[in-house]
């Protein structure tokens, strides 16, 4: 079976930039998330060794969830500037590397993925999706999979169930009731993750909890019958788009030939003298070892 992996690269520039102490290059340019980004897409590729491979990106702009629920994400920070000017470079590099750049306006990394990740799936593919963002985890099934790169968990169906207690298939209505202040999106109150695989469980879904009202303890109740509107709109912010408007085959996102003469001159440009130096070496067919970056 063929494997695609998919990569959130917004999520990774995030990590990287904060995950690395201040880096300039010989200019002064802030160069930290392109380094530390650099290394983390290395050893992903040195580890899963994928023969084809796309990394997505948030696009700036507002987003299709935007005109639903116009205080999404309203609570975020804006992207530092030292990190914004460091961006246009790590896809130029990826591009150099052979690896397939996408961002569309008014739709997010996640949407662009989770389309890939059908499309290559009805084509028979393996599809790994690394991210650190649970709301992945509602498109893994038996061909799909979600790579946490932090901690290097691999969910698969049985470990979503292991983690969560519910399934993927629950985890659209899971993130619904608890909510993420992460994207502003306000869940039941007084409904925790606990309290929500409970009730997932003894109900399956969010329709099957409001037809049981009744059951629930008044408290409960009444806050259920609160955020009644609020909860179906969280369902359609969180639920993941698979069709996306990508002009691009599967096959399109084999990976392709690195420019190795370019990327020398942009790591010298950096100041990116070991990796400068182990793109010499592929250069040469010196055989790397792992950890490398090509």
């Amino acid at each position: 079976m063929k494997k695609i992996v998919l990569v959130d690269g917004s999520s990774y520039v995030y990590r990287a930039f904060y995950a690395l102490p201040p880096l300039t290059s010989p200019k002064g340019e802030p160069t930290g998330a392109i380094y530390g980004f650099i290394r983390m897409i290395a050893k992903l590729m040195n580890e899963l060794k994928p023969e084809y491979i796309a990394v997505a990106f948030d696009h700036p702009g507002k987003t299709f969830r935007h005109k639903e629920f116009k205080e999404y994400k309203a609570t975020r920070k804006e992207t530092p500037d030292e990190l914004k000017s460091q961006i246009p470079k790590i896809k130029k590099i990826l591009k150099l590397w052979g690896i397939k750049v996408l961002e569309i306006p008014g739709y997010e990394a996640d949407d662009l993925i989770a389309t890939l990740a059908k499309k290559a799936e009805e084509k028979g593919f393996e599809v790994i999706i690394v991210t650190p963002d649970k709301d992945m985890l509602q498109l893994v099934n038996q061909n799909i999979k979600v790579l946490n790169p932090i901690n290097e968990y691999l969910f698969d169906r049985e470990k979503v169930k292991e983690k969560y207690g519910i399934y993927p298939e629950q985890f659209v209505d899971y993130l619904s009731l608890i909510g993420d202040t992460v994207d502003n999106i306000i869940g039941v109150h007084g409904v925790g993750p606990k309290t929500a695989q409970k009730l997932l469980e003894k109900f399956q879904n969010i329709e099957g909890i409001y037809e049981n009202l009744d059951q629930l303890k008044e408290k409960l109740k009444n806050a259920f019958e609160e955020a009644k509107e609020r909860v179906q709109l969280n369902k359609k912010l969180i639920k993941l788009k698979t069709d996306a408007p990508i002009d691009l085959d599967i096959e399109d996102l084999k990976k392709g030939k690195t420019d190795i003469v370019k990327l020398k001159q942009i790591f010298d440009e950096l100041g990116f003298k070991s990796l400068k130096l182990e793109s010499e070496q592929k250069q040469k067919q010196v055989q790397t070892r792992q950890g490398r970056l090509f």
